[in-house]
C-alpha cells in the first residue's frame, strides 16, 4: 500500500531477479557437493541462514534442487539426482573441517606429534583437552561425532580410551586447508610413522 495516496501497490510476481547470482552459486556448489546440508551451504558461500533458506525454497519450487531430511539435517541435491533415489545410494559430500573448528584442532593434534610435546602415539581424551585448552566434555562431544563419521578410532587401555585419526580424518583436515603451505606445520615423518 502506498501510504501517501492510500492506493495498494502490487509486488512483482515470483522471485526477485537480483537473487539469481546467489541461486546460481548455490546450484554450482550443490553440483560439486551433492548432499550438502544448510549449514555447509551457508558456511561455504558466506550467506545468512535466512537468505540461503529463501533461495533454496525458490530453487525447490523451480525444481532445480530438492531436499531430503536425514536425522537433524536437511540435505540438498540438484535435479540431476532423481528424487526417488534410495537413501543409501545418495551421494554424500566429503567432510572438510576448516582450521577454525574444534574438529580440525582435534584431528590435527591426533594426526601429528608437534615439536616440543612429550605425547606420542594415541592420546586420551584428557590429554587432548589439556593440550587444546578446553574441557574434556567438549573434546568428548567432538570425538564421539568424529568417530561416528569414521574420522577417528578408539582403543581401550584400562579405564581410558586412546584415540587415533584414520585416513578420512586426515582427508577432512587437509581438504580444509586453504593452501598447501600450511602443511609445512605438520610433521610428515610422524604422520607416516603414525600410520605404519
Amino acid at each position: 500500500m502506498n501510504w501517501l495516496t492510500a492506493e495498494p501497490t502490487s509486488m512483482a510476481p515470483g522471485p526477485r531477479a537480483d537473487g539469481d547470482p546467489s541461486r546460481q552459486r548455490i546450484v554450482s556448489f550443490l553440483e560439486r557437493n551433492q548432499g550438502a546440508h544448510l549449514s555447509a551451504i551457508v558456511r561455504a558461500l558466506m550467506l545468512g541462514n535466512h537468505q540461503a533458506t529463501i533461495h533454496l525454497k525458490t530453487l525447490e519450487a523451480a525444481a532445480s534442487v530438492w531436499g531430503r531430511k536425514e536425522g537433524v539435517f536437511l540435505r540438498y541435491y540438484t535435479a540431476s539426482i532423481p528424487t526417488n533415489t534410495p537413501a543409501e545410494q545418495l551421494p554424500n559430500p566429503q567432510v572438510i573441517y576448516t582450521p577454525d573448528t574444534m574438529q580440525f584442532r582435534i584431528l590435527d593434534r591426533l594426526a601429528r606429534n608437534p615439536p616440543g610435546t612429550s605425547s606420542t602415539g594415541p592420546l586420551t581424551q584428557g590429554q587432548l583437552a589439556e593440550e587444546l585448552g578446553c574441557s574434556q566434555q567438549l573434546v568428548s562431544h567432538h570425538l564421539i561425532s568424529l568417530e561416528g563419521g569414521g574420522c577417528v578410532s578408539t582403543k581401550r587401555s584400562g579405564f581410558r580410551k586412546q584415540w587415533r585419526v584414520l585416513a578420512p580424518g586426515l582427508q577432512a583436515i587437509t581438504g580444509g586447508l586453504q593452501s598447501l603451505s600450511t602443511l609445512d606445520h605438520h610433521d610428515l615423518d610422524a604422520l607416516i610413522k603414525h600410520y605404519s
